[in-house]
């Protein structure tokens, strides 16, 4: 059913006069039997089809291919998941290791490598703590393009037995490193 336009518009061509009280009746009548088809016959929705993860974000891909995201997801931060003894002399920690809290028991102490965001993608704020418990330092240095923040006056690496320090990450690849830094001592 075609409706009548009394003007000329984006619709095409108007009748140029008033419409007809059987013509607009006509208008009502097409519009009613639409919404009832409408509304009988519902058009089917676009489904999602898949959400697909992606470290920490997802995308939706609906049933017509279309796309949306990625959406970051949230995370909240947490405390040290799992304490874990570290017996060797070197570490890299990986990013399903984020929140832990490794205890360094090698009496020569520990090389500690912390990596560049291509091969592990430690999320922004995740925190990785150390604790010195053996005789020598824990040492801590950055993968290749990795920067470590340490304050000015100290040196990267733990200052006694006992001394703990957390690598906090603070960009994509840089690291803040706070705790129980030795003291630089060049004179």
């Amino acid at each position: 059913m075609t409706t009548i336009y009394r003007t000329s518009g984006a619709w095409g061509a108007g009748k140029g006069s008033n419409l007809t009280a059987a013509e607009v009746d006509e208008n009502f009548y097409g519009h009613e039997q639409r919404i009832g088809d409408l509304e009988t016959s519902p058009t089917e929705p676009n489904q999602i089809a898949n959400i697909i993860q992606t470290g920490d974000t997802i995308t939706i891909v609906m049933e017509d291919a279309t796309t949306f995201g990625p959406f970051t997801l949230p995370r909240s931060l947490q405390r040290p998941t799992q304490t874990l003894a570290v017996t060797g002399t070197s570490l890299t920690p990986a990013v399903e290791q984020s929140s832990y809290y490794f205890r360094c028991t090698n009496a020569a102490g520990c090389a500690i490598e912390i990596p560049a965001n291509a091969d592990e993608a430690f999320l922004i704020d995740a925190e990785i703590h150390f604790r010195q418990c053996g005789a020598g330092a824990l040492t801590f240095a950055g993968g290749i393009g990795v920067t470590l923040n340490i304050p000015e006056g100290f040196l990267a690496e733990t200052a006694i037995l006992g001394a703990v320090v957390t690598a906090k990450k603070v960009a994509t690849n840089a690291w803040d490193l706070f705790g129980l830094l030795a003291q630089e001592t060049t004179a």
